[in-house]
């Protein structure tokens, strides 16, 4: 029988889905060091891993007894450190930030088993058997979206008009497939999809199940790592070698093989202006016996 562990610390992780995503990655080896709770706004990005004691809603106070009861509160924020140098993976950067030794076979890990029998009764209710996943924009949390549509980074969506070609060549590629749009209700939608109204969660668990997926630099590519699910990124404001996982097949208008640095500047609304046929193409290309891993080049 295992000796529980008498110490304990409390891992504050803030950001949106994506960044708390990426920290699961840590959390087997944060725990060989003591007993882990976690107090962050997206609790779904760590309930019942086996390897955390306890999560903490932030509308919650820090002065919690529960959090007060920890041997140590620890805060990092990668968005303020050496990762603004460009040269870290998120993982990377969270890795030195708590004194973990990074592996970029390092992945996240999210655990929504718990929500498989409502994705099937939704798949279910909309005659869905095999299926695509696609998001083409994003930016918004979906804790507290409301209205009008507002990116904080919009230039990491992909063109409404170069999105509707990608889900034309893949009802003609794959007619029996259903295409599975996974953006929130108050973004663009697309002929020939049906929009997913299930709890952001539950995406990640239809993921576990799909032939694959199409996405721009949001959460279906962080989800991949966890889902070990093969798919095409389009990259616009945001660097692949920082947020995203070999796995997949990363492309963006400079650069579609290597990341090459030079060629980068954020603010290019060229970035993400991907041939809707390349996509395609390199989608029906995928190796998808390709083992997860962050992407460092």
């Amino acid at each position: 029988m295992t000796k529980e562990m008498d110490n304990m610390n409390t891992y504050v992780v803030e950001g949106g889905v994506g960044k708390c995503t990426a920290f699961s990655a840590l959390i087997p080896e944060l725990k060989k060091k003591s007993e882990v709770q976690i107090y962050t706004p997206y609790i779904g990005c760590f309930a019942n891993n086996p390897d955390v004691k306890l999560v903490l809603e932030q509308s919650l106070p820090i002065q919690d007894a529960r959090i007060m009861a920890s041997d140590n509160i620890y805060y990092s924020e990668p968005y303020k450190s050496n990762f603004q140098f460009g040269k870290q993976h998120i993982i990377e950067s969270y890795c030195e930030l708590h004194d973990v030794e990074f592996n970029v076979a390092m992945k996240p890990k999210l655990y929504t088993g718990h929500l498989q029998e409502n994705v099937k009764k939704w798949l279910d209710k909309n005659n869905i058997e095999k299926y695509i996943l696609v998001q083409f924009s994003g930016g918004q949390s979906p804790l507290i979206y409301n209205g009008q549509y507002n990116n904080i980074n919009p230039n990491r969506n992909y063109q409404p008009f170069l999105a509707q070609q990608v889900i034309n060549y893949l009802k003609e590629e794959y007619p029996d497939t259903a295409i599975i749009d996974c953006t929130l209700p108050n973004e663009p939608a697309y002929l020939n999809t049906i929009k997913c109204d299930l709890h952001w969660t539950a995406i990640h668990e239809l993921l576990k199940d799909a032939v694959g997926f199409i996405s721009i630099d949001s959460c279906l590519q962080h989800f991949s790592a966890s889902a070990e699910k093969h798919g095409v990124v389009i990259w616009g404001s945001t660097k692949w070698t920082q947020f995203g996982y070999s796995h997949n097949k990363n492309l963006q208008f400079h650069m579609t093989n290597k990341w090459e640095d030079e060629k980068f500047i954020d603010s290019d609304p060229r970035n993400n202006i991907v041939e809707p046929k390349l996509v395609i193409d390199e989608y029906k290309k995928l190796d998808k016996n390709k083992p997860v891993a962050c992407a460092t080049e």
